[in-house]
Parts: structure tokens; sequence; C-alpha cells
């Protein structure tokens, strides 16, 4: 499996503040069948650009290796949507097309379709992070529509179909999965406790939904294309 979204580099955000926790982020992945991990950092809040960030992950890589922790790195950000085009344009998911785009929390703001369009003019793909979270699409998740019929992905945070953001985000993920409005399922995971990585629960969820093959494109197929390698 893939997971594009977690915050796993130590000591840059409000995801592992430490490497001993990154460290163990990181096996807790492996071990549930993640192959590939992109490193996503809020961006602009850490305070690092794009090569500080593929520094940092390239250095964590290595220790990873050092550590004889099956996991390959790659660079990326949780971009916040404040950023505009040419701010999310420079924060893609390794080398490929894909943009985590991240909303307010409290709305879907009246400018999101425009972004989408612009984005994709960039032959960028935006994928909208945990719309399930989102408090107005929670209330309305017909909001998400015109932004899939535009051509942007939306990304489902694992632990939300299982319920552990609680059942709201839990009925409203489940809801835009039946829908088809789903392309990715990954673990935003945050540390080894609260919100830790791992998609193979999420997975099973899907899968009984959907059907294996469907929930496979979820976390391998399109995070593959987000990637630029398929």
């Amino acid at each position: 499996m893939i997971d594009l979204h977690c915050h796993i580099l130590p000591g840059v955000d409000d995801g592992a503040d430490s490497l001993e926790v990154a460290l163990e982020m990181a096996r807790l992945a492996a071990k549930d069948g993640v192959r590939t991990l992109v490193a996503t950092p809020h961006v602009p809040d850490c305070g690092l650009n794009r090569e500080q960030i593929a520094a940092r992950t390239a250095e964590f890589q290595q220790e990873l290796v050092r550590r004889n922790v099956n996991l390959t790195l790659l660079p990326g950000a949780d971009a916040a949507s404040s950023l505009g085009v040419e701010g999310l344009a420079s924060c893609r998911l390794g080398t490929g097309p894909g943009v985590l785009v991240e909303f307010p929390h409290t709305h879907l703001p009246a400018e999101a379709g425009e972004l989408v369009f612009e984005l994709i003019c960039r032959d960028l793909q935006p994928i909208v992070t945990h719309p399930e979270r989102n408090a107005g699409i929670a209330r309305n998740p017909e909001l998400v529509e015109p932004l899939v019929d535009a051509g942007a992905w939306m990304q489902l945070t694992a632990g939300s179909l299982t319920g552990a953001f609680g059942p709201e985000a839990r009925s409203c993920a489940r809801y835009l999965l039946r829908k088809g409005w789903v392309h990715v399922l990954a673990s935003d995971a945050h540390g080894i406790d609260w919100r830790p990585p791992g998609l193979s629960a999420a997975f099973k969820v899907a899968a009984r939904i959907l059907g294996r093959a469907a929930a496979l494109k979820l976390v391998y197929d399109n995070p593959l294309r987000a990637l630029g390698l398929a």
C-alpha cells in the first residue's frame, strides 16, 4: 500500500515530535503493509520549503535504512489552500502531479472550484484532504460533487472510516465512498498513540463497501498516479 499523507518528519510540525516517535511510526506503517509513504508536513506552518522538506525526508530515509525499516519515503506537503495556485503548485507529492490541498476545517470556501480548475490547468492533480472532517461538508456532503466533476480527488482519512474521528466523520466518509467520490485513503498520521499510521483496517472497510478491486485503487493505483509512477 501507499500512504500519501503522513506527518512523520520529526520535529517539524504537530506530527512526530522526536526521532524515536518517527521511527516507531515508520515501523507501524511498514508492519501494516505500507511500502511507500509520503512525508507531508503542514505548509506553510512548518516553515520549510520544498527543498528543505526533501532534504529532511532524505535524511530520515537514511535513518530507516540504518534501522532496517522497509519503507520508502518521498517528500510532499499537507498544503493549506490559502497558499493559492502558485504556492500549491510547489507542493507536489514526490515528482508527480498530486497536490494535497487542505481547506479550512470549518467550511468549503466559495473559491474552491476555481482553485481546483486552476491547478488542473497546470496539469496538477488536486487532492482534497479529509473532506469528511470538514464541518461544512459533513453537514452537506453533496458539496464535493462539483469539485469531483471538475477533476479534484478526495482523500479520506483512514481513521474516519473506522470510527476513530466519531460518528459524524464516519457517516460522511462512508457516504462519500458509496457515492464514488473518494479516490485515495491515507492515514494523516501524527503519532503512535493518537492518529497512528496504518491503512489496512480502513482498506478492509472500503473493500466491504466497494469490493476489493475498487478499494485497491484507493491505496495503490490512484496513489501511484498521484506520484507520477503509473
